[in-house]
């Protein structure tokens, strides 16, 4: 089955080809994106001078549909097009924030129908429901575009189209590492384009040449617990007890007792998350599953997955089991007061 275009592409192509809806949804998890398309909209239709007569920006949904048609139905003045925009939207159901009565959602959706030419409405949100009656008509008489986190080609591409404007590069190496240390992609992840884009700013300046390098990535980013969950596996997989100890050691020290105790059933918490996302790629790839197929099925960044296969090297789906229950039995064994925290993941360590 053909992947689906990532919205990032659809709507570069439609900023490329300005043919523009009437209306248009942007909506996901990645709000960075969302924000970037909505500043685009308004470069692209709106005369900077006249910025304050051909658009308006309601925030947080806090607009009535009446006052939102009167703002639609006014003809830009100077602009190419009137741009109405609704900042965290509360039409499509994922916010509990506004109750639109049943009739407000009727004439918005009649509306929708209709949205003149001279206007581009736009809708900013993270959550919809996709069943929702006004979700459905944007679907069919305008646009919806979903910006979820990006990865591959696209990914890189952006990198380095954000570095360029520094006027930076990256080496291949640098993003990986990025990528690594970020935890960028994964579904449980909290770091965001947003911090991504920190990130690359802080690299740039650190950089003392064109090219920021990896040395660069590390000297400005801080690897998280799940960077260090991977590592400790990836050490320990390899064959590099020792390295993987030191770095069992490193996560510790100069913490206290308490920070501790916290520290390790997070540490294990990771690495059970880590052992069970190599267990279900190696499930699914047993079963037939195609490689390229696993990242959006899983909700995995590619790169991490790449990373987890590698790291799990020739271990079968019942090797990878045994060690994920040996790491469900720690924290047990921990609270039952049977082994102290660190002596428990070391011997662990040493076993897998």
């Amino acid at each position: 089955m053909k992947q689906e275009e990532h919205a990032y592409k659809t709507f570069q192509k439609m900023l490329k080809t300005r043919v523009f809806p009437s209306v248009i949804l942007l909506h996901g998890p990645e709000d960075y994106l969302i924000r970037w398309a909505a500043q685009a909209l308004h470069g692209e239709l709106v005369q900077p001078a006249a910025a304050a007569m051909d658009s308006v920006v309601y925030s947080e949904g806090d607009v009535t549909v009446p006052e939102l048609i009167a703002a639609c139905e006014t003809l830009p003045l100077f602009s190419e097009r009137r741009l109405v925009v609704v900042e965290d939207a509360d039409f499509f159901g994922g916010s509990k924030r506004r109750q639109y009565s049943p009739r407000e959602q009727t004439d918005l959706v009649e509306y929708l129908r209709s949205v003149p030419d001279s206007t581009l409405l736009v809708f900013q949100c993270a959550a919809v429901d996709k069943r929702t009656a006004a979700y459905k008509t944007i679907r069919e008489h305008g646009m919806a575009l979903e910006f979820s986190p990006i990865s591959g080609q696209i990914l890189k591409g952006f990198i380095q189209k954000r570095l360029m404007t520094a006027g930076k590069t990256a080496s291949p190496q640098a993003i990986a590492v990025l990528l690594e240390r970020t935890g960028y992609g994964d579904k449980n992840a909290e770091y965001t384009l947003h911090h991504l884009v920190n990130d690359l700013v802080k690299a740039a300046s650190y950089s003392a040449g064109p090219e920021v390098t990896a040395a660069d990535i590390e000297a400005v980013t801080e690897a998280g617990a799940q960077s260090d969950a991977f590592q400790l596996l990836e050490a320990a997989f390899s064959g590099k007890k020792g390295l993987a100890l030191k770095l069992l050691k490193n996560r510790f020290s100069g913490l206290l007792s308490a920070d501790t105790d916290r520290e390790i059933f997070q540490l294990i918490a990771l690495l059970c998350a880590q052992l069970e996302m190599m267990l279900s790629a190696k499930e699914r790839l047993e079963e037939g599953q195609r490689l390229s197929e696993l990242p959006e099925a899983m909700g995995v960044h590619p790169f991490r997955l790449r990373k987890a296969m590698e790291a799990s090297g020739r271990r079968t789906a019942r090797e990878l089991a045994d060690r994920l229950a040996a790491a469900y039995r720690l924290e047990s064994d921990i609270k039952s007061g049977a082994m102290p925290g660190e002596l428990a993941l070391e011997l662990y360590i040493a076993m897998i």
